[in-house]
């Protein structure tokens, strides 16, 4: 399968995150990137209500979002993935339906993220990890809030 050209919009996965971003936040989430889960680190963080949404970004590696996805099995209640190859394979979507992954499609024409196939409810939260888990990632926040304010100092 080829992947995007040169002319593609953006340089970087991280500038896709902060599309997406954009886009889940007018959707009503509220947002959270590289956020740490299980010794990796989770790209996109949503939260609506109760509900927490994991999204893997990718421009091209898809399989490898796969394989990171189901680290996020045992803490989010949605997991995704988002992909901004020229087009979404068929194996792909398979597997994803086949796991219950969501997939967001960058598209270039658009230049936008568009539904490819809705998550399902993920049934295999644990709830003593996804309490540890929501516990640590708001600690860690309210750290770097803090940080950000200027209320902790660089040690050097």
């Amino acid at each position: 399968m080829k992947t995007i050209s040169k002319n593609r919009s953006f340089n970087s996965e991280a500038q896709l995150v902060a599309k997406l971003t954009k886009k889940l936040q007018e959707e009503g989430f509220v947002v959270r990137t590289e956020v740490s889960n299980m010794g990796q680190s989770a790209d996109v963080v949503a939260r609506r209500g109760k509900w927490v949404t994991i999204i893997e970004v990718k421009w091209r590696d898809w399989q490898r979002a796969l394989i990171q996805c189901k680290a996020h099995e045992l803490v989010a209640d949605f997991i995704c993935i988002a992909i901004a190859s020229v087009s979404v394979p068929d194996l792909f979507t398979e597997q994803a339906r086949l796991f219950g992954y969501g997939i967001l499609h960058y598209s270039e024409s658009t230049k936008q993220f568009e539904w490819v196939l809705k998550p399902r409810m993920n049934r295999e939260v644990w709830p003593p990890q996804r309490k540890y888990w929501s516990h640590s990632a708001r600690r860690i926040a309210g750290l770097l809030n803090v940080w950000n304010s200027g209320g902790l100092k660089k040690i050097e």
